[in-house]
C-alpha cells in the first residue's frame, strides 16, 4: 500500500470507510475509525523510519495511536514497549495489532500521559508525535479549533518535559517528533522552563512533502544527583570483615570525586544491558561481571532454565541429565573439544589442562605469554604482574606472590606476546623440556592486544616440531567466534579452557581437548590425573549454561563484534580530535583503553606509568559518575542486551569526560604533539 491509500481512507473517515487494512514496516495492521488524525500519518511514519536503534531498549510510546510506532519497536528489537494513549479505542487498537503480528513484547495501557504507567518502570527512550500544529489552524475533522484544544496541547508538552525525566533511565532520552511550524520555539521554551537540553537528531521530510523533525531532550549530567551514601556505609562495614575491605582482588575500592575516601559500588540488581546500584544509581554495565554476562543481566532463557532447575533440586551426588546436554552441545560447537570434564572455575579449567599436559607428555616446564592471566594456579600466574623493575631484558619469570617455591619460576618459561623471532628462540631453547605452552588469543590482563597470525603461526609450528601440547584458553575470549576463539583463528590446541559465559552467569569451568589427550582423566579409579569437585557439573550451572549458548548464536556475535569495532574506533576518534593519547585494543565484543597514542602491541608497550595508570582511573570513574560501568583499569565487553543506542550513549559520555575532567584535559594538554 502506498502512503497515499492509508491518508486518503484516513482524511475521508466521516465516509465510513473504517477499518481498513495496511501493511506498514512488514506489520499486518488494521486501523479503526478516529484513532489518529489522518494529517498525522506521513510523520508518524517519518518518524519511526528513522528513530533512533532501540534494540534491547525500554520505550514508552506515548500517543500510540493504532500502534504503529510501538509496533516497529517491539518487532525490532526492543526489549519492552509501553503504548500509552488516553483514548480507549487507540489502545484497544495497538494491543489488536499486536495480537495480529505475534507481539508479546508490548504493553498496551489507557493512560494521560504517565497515571497508570507502573511506578516503578523507567524507560530508555519515550517518544511522543506532536501534532501537526501547535498553533491555531485546524483540528483532526477540519474545524477551527477552540483555544481550550491548543492550551490541551501546550499543558500536554509541558507535562512531559516535567514530569518525563523521572521515568527515564539514567542516559535516558525523551524523543519528541514535530512538523515544520512554530513548535520549535514553544519546545524551546518549555525544555528550558524544565532546566533540560535538546538538539535535533534529524531532519527530513514525509512522503508528503512536509517538513520532519526529530528532536530529543535530556537531563544534562548533574554530579550531585549521583548519591553513593549506602555503598559508602557498606564499605565501611566490609572494612570490618574483609582484608583490604574487599572480597576479590579485582573488586577494589574506587576513588570517587568530592569524597576523601575510596569506596567500592554495591549492586542492587540488574535488567538487560543495566545495572542498579544500592543507591539506585543506574548504569549500563559494560562489566559484566568481567566478560560473563553476554546477555546481560536477567536474559529471559537463563532465568527460565534455572527456575525450572531450582524446582527439581540445586546439586546432587549424581549425574543430571543437564551435564549431558550441555556437554554435547559443548562438543557439537568447539571442533578442538571432542571430550570434556567440567569443574567450577577457568582457574581450575587451567590447571587441570596443565595437569594432563604434563601426565600426557612426560615432562613438567611450561611456556606462557608475558603478562597473561590464566588464573590463580601457582605456574599459570608466572609474570602476570611483572614490572620495569624485574621483569629483564628477555622476559623473566617473575613470582606470582611473596614468598612462591623457586621452583615454580623455574618451571615457567615466559613469551614475549608477538615476537615471533624471540619467542622461537626461547622456546627452541627449552623445547624438549615442555609439557605445554598456554595460548589466549586476545590476553586481557596484558593489554588485550589481538596475537598476529604469524605469532599463532609460529607457536603452532615449534609445538609439533617439539611435541609441545598446546592450551587454547579461551575462558575470555571464546566469543570472539561461534565456535570459540581458536576455530576463528584457525589454531589448532590440543586442550581448550573455558568458563565464564558459558555459565550463563554462574560458576563453571572445562578443560577439554582431543580424545586421546583427555584420557589423561581416566579411567575413573586409576586416572593419570584425578579430577573431582563438589560442585562441578552442579545441575544449576548446566542448566544456565546451556540456556546461555543455545542463544549465543552466530548472528548475534557477529553483531556484538560489529557494536565492538564501532566503539572503539569511535572511542579513538574522539580522543583524537581532543589530542589525547588515548588508544583502544581487542577483538569482537571486547575493548581495553590504554593511555597510549597508539595501540600498543606488547605487554611492555601496554605497561601504563603512574601519570597514565591515574588518567585511567580517573576516566573509569567519570564513565561510572554519568552511568557507565566498565572494569578497572578501564575494560569491558559488550552484551547481547545492547544496542547501537547504547554505544553512543557511551561515547558521548566519553566526550563528556574528555571536556570536562580537569586531569583528563591537562592530560590532553600534555599529550598534545
Amino acid at each position: 500500500m502506498t502512503l497515499e491509500d492509508p491518508t486518503k481512507t484516513l482524511a475521508t473517515s466521516q465516509e465510513g470507510s473504517f477499518p481498513f487494512h495496511m501493511t506498514e514496516f512488514a506489520l499486518n495492521l488494521v486501523v479503526h475509525k478516529g484513532v489518529m488524525p489522518f494529517e498525522q500519518f506521513a510523520r508518524r511514519r517519518w518518524a519511526t523510519a528513522h528513530f533512533p536503534p532501540v534494540q534491547e531498549l525500554d520505550v514508552l510510546d506515548v500517543g500510540c495511536a493504532f500502534g504503529l510506532s510501538g509496533l516497529h519497536f517491539a518487532n525490532v528489537g526492543a526489549r519492552s514497549v509501553t503504548c500509552v494513549d488516553i483514548s480507549a479505542f487507540a489502545v484497544a487498537n495497538t494491543a489488536e495489532n499486536a495480537l495480529r503480528n505475534n507481539i508479546n513484547n508490548l504493553q498496551a495501557l489507557q493512560s494521560d500521559v504517565f497515571s497508570n504507567v507502573p511506578s516503578g518502570r523507567r524507560f530508555d527512550a519515550i517518544f511522543w508525535n506532536a501534532p501537526s500544529r501547535l498553533d491555531p489552524n485546524t483540528n483532526h475533522c477540519g474545524e477551527e479549533p477552540g483555544q481550550e484544544i491548543i492550551d490541551s496541547e501546550f499543558l500536554f508538552l509541558r507535562r512531559l518535559l516535567a514530569e518525563g525525566p523521572n521515568w527515564l533511565t539514567q542516559g535516558g532520552r525523551i524523543i519528541v517528533s514535530l512538523g515544520g511550524n512554530n513548535c520549535g520555539d514553544i519546545l524551546t521554551n518549555i525544555v528550558q522552563e524544565n532546566f533540560l537540553e535538546f538538539s535535533t537528531l534529524i531532519r527530513g521530510a514525509g512522503e508528503d512533502g512536509k517538513p520532519c523533525t526529530l528532536i530529543q531532550i535530556q537531563k544534562p549530567f548533574d554530579r550531585t544527583n549521583v548519591r553513593f551514601d549506602q555503598s559508602e556505609r557498606l564499605t565501611k562495614r566490609a572494612r570490618n570483615i574483609y582484608p583490604a575491605g574487599v572480597t576479590r582482588v579485582s573488586i577494589g575500592t574506587i576513588p570517587i570525586q568530592g569524597r576523601s575516601d575510596r569506596l567500592s559500588i554495591y549492586a542492587q540488581s540488574g535488567e538487560g544491558a543495566r545495572v542498579t546500584d544500592v543507591d539506585g544509581n543506574h548504569y549500563v554495565d559494560f562489566h559484566n561481571n568481567f566478560s560473563t554476562l553476554i546477555h546481560g543481566h536477567r536474559h529471559a532463557g537463563t532465568i527460565a532454565a534455572v527456575a525450572s532447575q531450582l524446582e527439581r533440586g540445586t546439586s546432587f551426588g549424581n549425574a543430571t541429565s543437564a551435564d549431558v546436554d550441555l556437554a554435547e552441545m559443548i562438543c557439537e560447537r568447539v571442533p578442538a573439544i571432542e571430550r570434556l570434564r567440567y569443574l567450577n572455575s577457568g582457574t581450575e579449567a587451567v590447571m587441570f589442562a596443565i595437569k594432563a599436559a604434563r601426565a600426557m607428555s612426560g615432562r613438567t616446564r611450561l611456556a606462557k605469554l608475558e603478562g597473561a592471566f590464566h588464573g590463580t594456579y601457582d605456574w599459570a600466574e608466572v609474570s602476570t604482574r611483572s614490572h620495569p623493575g624485574n621483569w629483564g631484558d628477555s622476559p623473566s619469570s617473575v613470582a606470582p606472590y611473596r614468598n612462591t617455591p623457586a621452583h615454580v619460576t623455574d618451571d615457567v618459561v615466559v613469551l614475549t606476546i608477538n615476537d615471533v623471532d624471540r619467542s622461537r628462540t626461547i622456546i627452541e631453547r627449552h623445547g624438549s623440556e615442555l609439557a605445554c605452552i598456554i595460548v589466549d588469543m586476545l590476553p586481557c590482563a596484558a593489554g588485550m592486544m589481538p596475537l598476529d597470525d604469524d605469532y599463532l603461526s609460529m607457536l603452532q609450528d615449534v609445538a609439533h616440531k617439539y611435541g609441545i601440547l598446546l592450551i587454547s584458553d579461551e575462558v575470555v575470549c571464546f566469543r570472539l567466534g561461534y565456535q570459540g576463539a581458536s576455530a576463528a583463528r584457525a589454531f589448532q590446541p590440543d586442550f581448550v579452557t573455558l568458563g565464564k559465559v558459558l555459565g550463563g552467569g554462574l560458576p563453571i569451568g572445562v578443560v577439554g581437548g582431543k580424545k586421546i589427550l583427555m584420557e589423561a582423566f581416566a579411567p575413573q579409579d586409576s586416572a593419570p590425573v584425578p579430577q573431582g569437585g563438589t560442585f562441578s557439573a552442579n545441575p544449576l550451572s548446566m542448566a544456565a549454561g546451556r540456556a546461555a549458548l543455545a542463544s549465543l548464536t552466530a548472528p548475534e556475535l557477529d553483531r556484538i563484534g560489529a557494536l565492538g569495532g564501532y566503539l572503539r574506533e569511535q572511542s579513538e576518534a574522539a580522543a583524537a580530535e581532543n589530542d589525547l593519547a588515548i588508544s583502544v585494543q581487542g577483538a569482537g565484543s571486547l575493548f581495553r583503553f590504554h593511555a597510549k597514542r597508539t595501540r600498543p602491541c606488547t605487554y611492555r608497550e601496554a605497561h601504563h606509568n603512574a601519570v597514565e595508570s591515574e588518567i585511567l582511573r580517573r576516566l573509569q570513574v567519570g564513565m561510572l559518575e554519568r552511568g557507565f560501568y566498565v572494569a578497572a583499569p578501564f575494560w569491558g565487553s559488550i552484551s547481547t542486551s545492547m544496542g547501537k543506542t547504547h554505544i553512543d550513549d557511551f561515547l558521548n559520555a566519553f566526550r563528556s569526560c574528555l571536556s570536562e575532567i580537569p586531569e583528563i584535559k591537562e592530560f590532553c594538554n600534555r599529550s598534545a604533539p
